[in-house]
Order: structure tokens, then C-alpha cells, then sequence
């Protein structure tokens, strides 16, 4: 025990010295960051290149362990191999951080970069050759699949930790919290490789958390979330080698519960949004929340409570029947969708009204846009101002609209339409009509609508349908509809491309040849 603790705070001071002295050099040499575009919430440049000093503090911390002879040391003696290749690819990812911190490097090269190194990774003996599934037992993969199996993880770790760095200390802190995880599971597990590079890690991240908290003098930069992502990833693939099924599924996906939810989050909404997914944006989980008004400080402690939590519903995993994890697992989705869904997210609302469309009201839609057709079949054949209004009004009640008013010209057609205004002005009190200035004005209000004047109310929307033939334009119909209503239970295009057409055609017909005797009443 004393080596682990002698790692920890060998790596913890190394952090807290290195920092300041790489912050300094980066002020110097002008390796800051800008705040240069909308996604940056920091007002003035901050030096970068945190990685440099994270990888530093853990190199030394290793370094010291063969200068020790003990227990651990010698049962590490056949794993230093595994430590070495670890840090070499480590190193790798660093530089490549590095670059893109010095002189920027697009989505495409960074993810050719990282695949590289990962096949590099998995050549030289870090790979995925089983998954453990729940119900189901240990499956062998073919070296291809595992290949594939582990370049998706060890990428998608590094990049959901390069993700998250959005805010003041975030990403420090869930890598730290992840590591952790991993070092308390290999602890009980026995695994001295893990455990000696989890502490070091650990220990070098407490320390740069010390300069990179809310307010922030340094960033962890691309350099030290891909590296710290990475190391992450790798560690988990060699603590879950030797590990059970609930160890090897569960542990690792609550370990990086947060970073992994938020890039899940992020790459399904882009796709929802059509929106390329590589794209940056801010609305990642921390920006949704600083949109409610929080400060950074508020949003980092209370992602560092959801990466809490995560990693004790992790623990709960160590040693648990077989059964647990998948349950468990269940759980802790239903937990994240709940959670995501209070985040206001556009895409979010969009897939419920989705879902309520397609599953809950689809009958009455459909129902509806039957009705609807009809309606407008009857309307086509009108031969009378009295069935043209029966069937308008059948129509827009049926679309849940609170008034409609339409007028026509009258086109020297004013004396046999006035007889049958007159004859229908004596019906009801849903329909009225009149003719003045040549032009007939037709009205109608859905049953318990007061009146009120829809030109000055507010809570009404308006929709115009203009009625034309190849002569000319013969009026128009307004529809108007309450704010506060149900949603539309009907395909609105049905309007323009079926109701329009078939009101125009009987408004031709009446108006050229209208019937002698035409009566008309309330419908």
C-alpha cells in the first residue's frame, strides 16, 4: 500500500509543479486559446497543451516503480511490457493532440490518426477478443470484429472525453472520477497493472485540477483529453480482459457514464437534425444547462455528482449475480432518458411528438384524412350555395377550426344569390351570409365561440386559402384557429392540394349556371 500511495502523490505533486511551469511557457510562446467563435465561453486567451503536463506527472510516477523492490514490483515485472506500450501509444496521442493544439487539425485527419494508433494499439497486444454479454456468457470475436470492436471503443472513449471539455474543469474532473472506477475494480481484482497506472493517472489529473477548475488558468487542450480518453479506454480493455461479465459490460460503460451519454446525446440529435456529426455546436449536456442560467461552477459540481453516481452504480457490479448487470444497466438507461428529456433538447420534443403522432394519435389522424377526402369529393360536386356551405362547414369543423369566413364575387350572379341569402338568413345562428358590394361574404363559427374580433384577439392563427380559376381570382377563405387548441389531427397539405381545388370548382360552377330556385339554411 505504501508503493499505490507513494505513486499517487508522486504523480499529484508532479502535476502541481509541472503545471504552472508549462502554463508559463505556453503564455510565452503564444499557445493559448482564443475565444475566437460562439462555442467558447472564456473571454480571454488561456494557455492549452494540459496534456504535456498530465503525461509528464504520470511518466514519472512510473519511471520511480523499478527503481522499488517489493511484491508489487515483481508482479509487475511480467506486465511492464503491457506499461510500456500503453504510454508509447499514450505518447503518440499526445503529439497528435499537440498539433491540433498548435496549428488545428479537422475531424477527418484526427479520427484517421487515432484509428491509426489504435491499430497500432491492438497490433502490439491491446485488443477486445471477447464480450461479455448478460443472459448470454462470454463470446469469442473473430479478429476482425475484435478489431473493429476495440478501434470503436478506444476512438469513441477518446472522443467523448474531447467532447465533454466544454466547461472549467468538466472533463478533468469526469476522468478522474473514471479512474477511480477502474482503479478501485482492479484493486479487488487483483490487477497490479491497472492499478499502478490508474493511480498515477489519478494522481496527475487531482493535481491539474488544482489550475484547471472554474476559474481556469490552463486547458487540458485536445492534447490532454484525447490522451486522458485514451489511456481510459486502453485501461479498461486490460482490466477487462481477465474480468467477469458484469465487470466487462457493466463497469466500463458506467465508468464513462457521462461522457459517453453526452456524445451518444450528440451524435443522435445531429442525426435527428441532419446536422453533420462531427460538427461542433453547443448543445452538448453542460451548454443545455448553462442555458438555464447556471454558472459554470453549478454545472461542473453537478456533472461531477452524475459522475459520482455512475461510478457507484458501477461498484454495485463487482462480484453481482449475472442477472444484475443487465438489469441494472435498464435502470440506469431509463435514468438517462429521463434526465436527457429535461434538457429541453429540440430533438428530444421532436421525437415525442413523433412517437404521440405515429403512435398515439395515428387513428384519429387517419380517420380524419379520410373524413376530410369525403368532405372535399362532396364539395367538388356542389350544385348549391346551400350544399357548398354544408360542406365547408362539415370541413372545418372537422379540422378543429374555431371560425371561417369566405368571399366570393359575385360576377353579375348578385340576383339569384341574394334569393338564396335571403331564404338562408332565417337558419340558425352558426352561418350567415350577405351580399354587399358585389361580393358574397359567407361566415361560419364552431359551436361556443363568442364572437370576439378576430382582427384585434391574439389568440388566434390565421390561415388564407386564395380561390383562382384561369380568368382571374374569384376570393378567398380565411381560417382561423386558437393558439391553446389541440394539435392538428389531419395532413394540413390536404388543404391546398384537395379542399382549395374542390372549392374552386364548385364556386366555378354555381356562379356560372346557379339553379333558379336556390334555398339555403343553417347547416
Amino acid at each position: 500500500m505504501k508503493t499505490y500511495f507513494a505513486l499517487f502523490l508522486i504523480a499529484t505533486v508532479s502535476s502541481l509543479i509541472g503545471t504552472p511551469v508549462l502554463r508559463r511557457f505556453c503564455e510565452r510562446a503564444g499557445l493559448v486559446d482564443e475565444p475566437r467563435d460562439g462555442r467558447r465561453l472564456h473571454r480571454k486567451g488561456v494557455p492549452r497543451l494540459g496534456g504535456v503536463a498530465i503525461f509528464s506527472s504520470v511518466v514519472i510516477a512510473l519511471a520511480l516503480l523499478p527503481l522499488v523492490k517489493n511484491l508489487l514490483t515483481q508482479a509487475l515485472q511480467p506486465d511492464f511490457r503491457e506499461i510500456v506500450v500503453l504510454l508509447g501509444c499514450g505518447l503518440l496521442v499526445l503529439l497528435l493532440g499537440v498539433y491540433d493544439d498548435w496549428r488545428g487539425a479537422n475531424a477527418t485527419v484526427k479520427f484517421a490518426a487515432l484509428s491509426a494508433i489504435t491499430a497500432l494499439f491492438y497490433a502490439l497486444g491491446g485488443r477486445i477478443e471477447a464480450v461479455s454479454i448478460p443472459f448470454v456468457g462470454t463470446v469469442a470475436l473473430p479478429h476482425v470484429v475484435g478489431f473493429i470492436v476495440t478501434l470503436l471503443w478506444v476512438v469513441g472513449i477518446a472522443n467523448a472525453f474531447n467532447l465533454i471539455d466544454g466547461v472549467d474543469g468538466l472533463a478533468t474532473g469526469s476522468a478522474l472520477f473514471s479512474c477511480l472506477v477502474l482503479l478501485t475494480v482492479s484493486l479487488l481484482q487483483g490487477r497490479a497493472l491497472v492499478a499502478v497506472v490508474a493511480l498515477a493517472l489519478s494522481g496527475a489529473l487531482a493535481g491539474f485540477l488544482r489550475y484547471n477548475f472554474n476559474p481556469a488558468s490552463i486547458f487540458l487542450g485536445d492534447s490532454g483529453s484525447l490522451f486522458v480518453g485514451f489511456s481510459l479506454a486502453a485501461l479498461s480493455i486490460q482490466g477487462a480482459q481477465k474480468a467477469s461479465t458484469a465487470v466487462a459490460v457493466a463497469i466500463p460503460l458506467l465508468a464513462f457514464g457521462l461522457p459517453v451519454v453526452d456524445t451518444g446525446v450528440a451524435i443522435a440529435r445531429r442525426m435527428i437534425s441532419g446536422k453533420p456529426i462531427f460538427q461542433g455546436d453547443r448543445e452538448h449536456i453542460h451548454h443545455m444547462l448553462l442555458q438555464r442560467g447556471w454558472s459554470q461552477r453549478r454545472v461542473v459540481l453537478v456533472l461531477y455528482g452524475v459522475s459520482a453516481l455512475f461510478g457507484l452504480f458501477a461498484m454495485l457490479f463487482v462480484n453481482s449475480a449475472s442477472s444484475l448487470p443487465a438489469v441494472m444497466l435498464f435502470v440506469v438507461g431509463v435514468a438517462v432518458v429521463i434526465g436527457v428529456g429535461h434538457l429541453r433538447y429540440h430533438e428530444v420534443d421532436e421525437l415525442r411528438a413523433s412517437v404521440k403522432r405515429n403512435l398515439g394519435d395515428r387513428r384519429t389522424r387517419a380517420a380524419n384524412n379520410v373524413a376530410l377526402r369525403r368532405g372535399c369529393q362532396s364539395l367538388a360536386t356542389a350544385a348549391s350555395l346551400e350544399q357548398l356551405f354544408a360542406s365547408v362547414a362539415g370541413i372545418v369543423d372537422l379540422c378543429g377550426f374555431a371560425h371561417a369566413g369566405l368571399e366570393v364575387r359575385c360576377h353579375g350572379q348578385q340576383g339569384p344569390l341574394d334569393q338564396a341569402v335571403n331564404a338562408m338568413s332565417h337558419h340558425g345562428n352558426q352561418q350567415v351570409a350577405v351580399i354587399r358590394d358585389g361580393c358574397l361574404y359567407w361566415s361560419w363559427k364552431q359551436v361556443g365561440f363568442s364572437g370576439e374580433d378576430l382582427a384585434a384577439a391574439d389568440e388566434f392563427w390565421t390561415l388564407r386559402l386564395p380561390l383562382a380559376n384561369g380568368t382571374g381570382p374569384l376570393g378567398y377563405l380565411n381560417l382561423h384557429r386558437r393558439f391553446d387548441g389541440d394539435g392538428l389531427q389531419f395532413n394540413v397539405g390536404y388543404l391546398t392540394t384537395i379542399f382549395q381545388p374542390a372549392l374552386v370548382q364548385a364556386v366555378e360552377r354555381i356562379l356560372s349556371a346557379p339553379p333558379r330556385h336556390m334555398t339555403a339554411h343553417a347547416g
